[in-house]
């Protein structure tokens, strides 16, 4: 698909609707050509109080980041830019399942169209080694219960390999390049939507086991592999074990003993 074809791909309200199977998550949109970043939004409408499953939705954003105030690259109508209101009133520890929940949800219905995606713990949907997709999870709310929470959905659709600014170029892929087809963005938020509203329910349900198992088959790194976390005692090496109940990473160090990682992010595999 060309960028002229990509103009004829409009990601609105109306075109998301045709293709919405979900029960709540994607029927109340707010939907901008251009803004800042739909997290920030999104945040702001869930303290003015928006109903849980509201999205906000850009063509373009000047503003978009990713963890660790990192941007994210997102160029008119090339990719899918969304935010979603949740609202669990879950204990504040387990917000990272919500984010794993996500990650899965977007490499399930990438790979239904075709294109084997995979999750680097704790947010990145890559292809191969490229990163095409990242998930930004934000919480308010004071300890020990989490009242709202915004998940942000970055997705690269229509980019084709000139693109990519240079820091990018040699890490990102997009839907467009590795599938060769002509992808439709509503097509592929809607059934994001609905693979997201699905593992959401069960995990208010208080039933992690069904998304963490999907999460250990949709590892980019499988169990036993060897790798370095940047986490919040810094640099840790080990052989993974998986994701505990509150999306914890698991590592098992030199000696056997594991060390739990609450946050932080997977820089380097050393193994296999």
């Amino acid at each position: 698909m060309s960028h002229a074809d990509a103009a004829a791909d409009p990601l609105t309200p109306a075109a998301l609707q045709m293709h919405l199977k979900t029960a709540v998550f994607g029927h109340r949109v707010y939907f901008y050509p251009s803004i800042g970043s739909t997290n920030d939004r999104a945040l702001e409408l869930a303290a003015a109080g928006e109903p849980e499953g509201s999205l906000v939705l850009a063509e373009q954003q000047t503003g978009g980041r990713g963890r660790r105030a990192r941007s994210w690259h997102s160029p008119p109508g090339l990719g899918i830019y969304a935010s979603l209101v949740l609202r669990p009133r879950v204990e504040a520890p387990k917000a990272p399942l919500f984010t794993i929940a996500a990650a899965v949800s977007v490499a399930t219905a990438l790979r239904a169209g075709g294109v084997v995606a995979r999750i680097k713990w704790p947010n990145d949907v890559l292809v191969g080694t490229r990163k095409i997709a990242g998930i930004l999870g934000e919480s308010r709310g004071s300890e020990p219960e989490i009242r709202d929470l915004v998940i942000g959905i970055g997705l690269n659709v229509h980019q084709e390999a000139g693109d990519f600014p240079g820091d990018l170029a040699p890490t990102a892929t997009s839907l467009r390049i590795e599938s060769g087809a002509a992808p439709r963005r509503a097509e592929i938020l809607a059934a994001v939507l609905e693979e997201f509203e699905r593992r959401y329910s069960r995990l208010l349900r208080g039933a992690p086991d069904d998304l963490l198992r999907d999460w250990g088959t949709l590892s980019a790194v499988p169990a036993g592999g060897r790798i370095a976390v940047d986490g919040p005692d810094g640099r840790c090496e080990g052989e993974l074990v998986g994701v505990d109940a509150d999306g914890a990473l698991l590592l098992r160090r030199p000696g056997g003993a594991t060390a739990r990682v609450p946050f932080g992010e997977i820089v380097e595999t050393l193994w296999p």
